[in-house]
């Protein structure tokens, strides 16, 4: 009988194999998540495919919108329209459609999509913590290209926008959310933290400051889970050690909740020859 133990493991291979849990856990949760949003594509999908098949004339005509062709698109902008169509009809009321809809067309530069798509999120919640931050990266986007715009393009975008901009820079916009909505919600500190970052990086350390607040009226286990999540993908750039004193701490404002926890041990095996 051989018995390993991890204790006779050196420092520097017991630091590799808990990155390897660590790395295991994540693609695990990733691979549930691409699930879930590919069910609800599916769903989503067999619901229009009704909407044809009864002869409603608004049902969105599907051109092979089968959601496991969507999740390995090798053209995921031009698949990621086909599926925002149906979302126009079945989810039309919903803020999330034309967030998603602006994300889109922000990736492939089309500036009248993203205004049309920013105005109609904006009717259904001008106070919208995502919303804002589409807000300030159009309003940074037109800043480096609206010179080379043509003249009509730019008149309607400077007509259309006044209501949300109210002539101020993204800077502007930004700093009036971090002394304002920031300070009375998680969700929206982080949103306005990233924006901090994104916009002036000298201001980093304020802006890990801000997202990272755990005394905000609506904290919660899911709201520090995003913020962890943020951390660790890289918004806030470096900061491996604020992120662990951030766990720490959200693991003793929530004791019993498992997200905050560190990797288990690995255990002692014992292998029978």
């Amino acid at each position: 009988m051989v018995v390993l133990f991890t204790e006779n493991l050196a420092p520097s291979e017991l630091k590799k194999l808990r990155n390897k849990q660590r790395k295991a856990k994540r693609k695990a949760e990733q691979e549930s998540a691409l699930a879930a949003q590919v069910q609800v594509k599916r769903e989503q999908h067999h619901k229009a495919r009704q909407q044809q098949e009864q002869g409603d004339p608004e049902a969105p005509q599907l051109d092979e919108l089968v959601p496991d062709k969507l999740a390995r698109a090798e053209d995921p902008l031009e698949q990621a329209l086909k599926f925002l169509q149906p979302l126009r009809t079945l989810a039309a009321d919903r803020i999330d459609t034309y967030l998603m809809a602006f994300e889109i067309y922000f990736r492939k530069e089309k500036p009248l999509l993203m205004l049309q798509s920013i105005k109609r999120a904006w009717r259904i919640d001008s106070q919208n913590e995502h919303l804002h931050d589409c807000l300030l990266r159009f309003r940074t986007w037109l800043d480096e290209k609206q010179a080379g715009l043509p003249a009509a393009v730019t008149t309607v975008i400077d007509k259309e926008t006044q209501p949300m901009f109210k002539g101020r820079s993204s800077l502007t916009m930004a700093e009036e959310f971090v002394a304002g909505p920031a300070l009375r919600s998680q969700r929206s500190a982080l949103w306005g933290a990233r924006a901090l970052r994104r916009l002036q990086a000298a201001r980093a350390d304020d802006a890990l400051a801000l997202a990272t607040r755990l005394d905000l009226p609506d904290l919660s286990i899911q709201g520090c889970v995003e913020v962890l999540e943020s951390l660790r993908a890289g918004d806030f750039g470096p900061c491996e050690e604020a992120t662990a004193r951030y766990a720490q701490a959200c693991a003793a404002k929530f004791p019993h909740a498992l997200a905050f926890k560190p990797p288990a041990e690995p255990q002692d095996c014992a292998v029978e020859n």
